[in-house]
């Protein structure tokens, strides 16, 4: 007997999504449809879509897409053949990927694959008020930035992030550092940027751009910004995959009642950022210096 979404009360509505939820990621290669899933959970596949979106904010196809991707990155990660890996993955052609791979992986499927193999990269370290500050770049731009405790554990955390590049220390810190330095003063500085991202991200983090310091946006208000009103959860998990925080300043994005939400460098210093933002913006609307 299937169940209409209207007769569900609110937590019966998450227990299901999150049930649905559980089910997807347990079986990411399967051909999971609205079909399959409204029998297997008792709703029909109309009010399946309808409730599923409602909560997620994403469709539950986009969600299964989603969780096949994850799974085809982590195999790629681990040295499979982009073929063995969509295979493995449930697709049984490579045109699905290869055909907008950046869209799904943020860069094509060999270069995803190599783990940053044959790229240079320099990172530098040094003293923040937020904590040790590690800011790593290619030769196109910056790709990490990284706020932790000591030297060590960031170092490590940008080590698995590109675990077959080159990596090395910079002969020149300062020249890192310093652009990051700048944006924490709340000085505007435009800084070239070597990042991965899917294009839903990358829309994502150019908009969060445009938010003025000392201003925030709840995550809804980002989400209708890249015209996606539905897309609530998937522009905060967009959020916590920032790999350049403190430049593509995700601290200004806020819940819908105020709260300051997730955060990846934690949430202290989200609201250390916050106010210093606040009391900087205040200082340039005096009249004095920032």
């Amino acid at each position: 007997m299937q169940v209409e979404s209207s007769a569900l009360t609110e937590p019966a509505r998450l227990e299901l999504v999150k049930r649905v939820c559980a089910y997807i990621q347990e079986n990411p290669s399967s051909k999971a449809t609205l079909r399959s899933l409204g029998q297997r959970f008792g709703v029909s596949p109309y009010h399946l879509q309808r409730v599923f979106t409602e909560v997620m904010g994403i469709s539950p196809r986009r969600y299964v897409e989603e969780c096949r991707v994850a799974l085809l990155k982590l195999r790629l990660a681990k040295g499979e053949s982009v073929v063995g890996a969509l295979r493995g993955t449930g697709y049984s052609s490579p045109s699905w990927l290869y055909k907008d791979s950046r869209s799904k992986l943020g860069m094509t499927p060999a270069d995803y694959k190599s783990g940053g193999s044959g790229r240079l990269i320099t990172y530098a370290t040094g003293d923040s008020n937020l904590g040790r500050l590690l800011v790593a770049a290619t030769s196109r731009g910056i790709c990490t930035v990284n706020l932790g405790r000591d030297d060590g554990e960031l170092l490590e955390t940008l080590r698995k992030e590109y675990p077959k590049a080159r990596i090395v220390k910079s002969r020149s810190p300062a020249d890192l550092l310093s652009g990051v330095r700048a944006h924490l003063k709340g000085q505007e500085v435009k800084l070239p940027l070597d990042i991965r991202g899917t294009d839903f991200q990358l829309r994502v983090w150019k908009a969060i751009q445009q938010i003025p310091i000392g201003s925030t946006r709840s995550y809804s208000e980002v989400a209708a910004m890249i015209g996606e009103p539905s897309a609530v959860r998937a522009v905060a998990n967009a959020c916590g995959s920032n790999p350049v925080p403190l430049i593509i300043p995700c601290h200004r994005v806020i819940r819908k009642d105020g709260s300051l939400g997730g955060y990846g460098l934690g949430l202290p210093r989200k609201r250390a950022l916050l106010t210093r933002e606040k009391s900087m913006a205040a200082t340039h609307s005096r009249g004095g210096s920032v």
